[in-house]
């Protein structure tokens, strides 16, 4: 008997170590992981649909998919990831130089006019900020190496997930220490909270940021790249959203003169850009998987500061993990409780 359990806490030790290992073997490719994981749930109905156009054929559905993948992500990212930076540049030299823009020179001293007790320094506030921007940016792009190895380890992730996801499910429903309904349950409704935080959060962040910037280059605000790349991580704060970003370009075009193109924008941010909010995102948020916008925006936020760029990602991400685990933790406590019992 004593052998039996010194053998068993032999092998928990050696399971735990080689979990371990394998965690920090896998570690520098988390961002691999993390894109794949992302993508495979963004492509999963197109690769439904090509399963069932071909359902001998998984492996070249898969193919197909990632290919998508490739068109439809890979060359825009490229192009808006080039315009970004180059934008961004742009207003940190006219920053730099004292230019900060008639129309913005002339909405500081309004501000100073009419609030001299903010004491507030914009311009000077503004090129920190975008100093910062470009020091990321910088950081990308001399990276751009490892950034195309990590997409190409993603596109083969992805291939893999797709092509295998039942089986890789199933392996992890059999090494699962929790009974098989309680497994079953968490694996649903993880996969639930991450479609909807995925497709209801980020990609009606990524649409909004999308229609900011085209309506900011229709009627003429400056940079309207960047700026719609801003209004992505703007659009994911409760209540403000891209108003943060379209309400000072609606003040610039007004004070600069330009009050038809101001009229219009506004106009675009009320109906373009926020109704897309209540039209789309009950489409992509199912019924049993609502997650306050506040919480998405801390896992966003929280997850940048502790992953990185990927952070984006893996921060809504676990928090769907966390989530799903509370909501089957009730049930979970109740069972043992009665067992005990029994």
């Amino acid at each position: 008997m004593e052998s039996k359990q010194i053998e068993k806490q032999f092998f928990v030790a050696l399971l735990l170590i080689a979990l371990g290992l394998v965690f920090f073997i896998f570690l520098p490719y988390l961002d691999a992981i993390v894109l794949a994981v992302t993508l495979a749930i963004l492509s999963n109905p197109f690769y439904r649909s090509m399963r069932k156009a071909m359902p001998r054929w998984e492996g070249i559905a898969a193919f197909l998919t990632v290919m998508l993948a490739v068109v439809v992500i890979l060359t825009p990212l490229t192009f808006f990831g080039f315009r970004i930076f180059g934008e961004a540049q742009q207003l940190y030299v006219r920053f730099a130089s004292g230019d900060g823009g008639t129309a913005f020179t002339a909405f500081s001293k309004q501000v100073e006019q009419f609030a001299p007790w903010l004491k507030i320094d914009i311009t000077s506030n503004t090129k920190q900020i975008l100093g910062a921007l470009i020091q990321n940016l910088g950081v990308i792009f001399s990276k751009l190496a490892g950034v195309i190895g990590t997409f190409f380890l993603a596109l083969i992730a992805l291939y893999y997930f797709l092509k295998d996801g039942a089986k890789l499910r199933r392996a992890i429903v059999q090494a699962s220490p929790l009974s098989l309904p309680h497994t079953e349950e968490i694996l649903a409704k993880l996969g639930v909270m991450a479609n909807s935080v995925i497709k209801g959060s980020l990609v009606i962040a990524i649409i909004q940021g999308v229609l900011v910037g085209l309506g900011f280059l229709v009627f003429g605000v400056p940079n309207p790249v960047f700026w719609g790349a801003v209004s992505i991580i703007a659009s994911l704060i409760p209540f403000l959203g891209t108003a943060i970003v379209v309400v000072p370009a609606v003040i610039y075009l007004f004070v600069g003169g330009n009050t038809i193109p101001a009229f219009g924008l506004v106009g675009w941010g009320i109906f373009a850009v926020g109704l897309i909010d209540n039209f789309l995102r009950p489409q992509f948020i199912e019924r049993d998987a609502k997650i306050h916008p506040f919480l998405v925006l801390l896992s966003v936020l929280g997850g940048i500061a502790l992953f990185g760029m990927t952070g984006f990602l893996l921060g809504p991400l676990v928090l769907s993990l966390l989530l799903a685990l509370l909501d089957i933790y009730p049930s979970l406590i109740l069972e043992r409780d009665h067992e005990h019992r029994a």
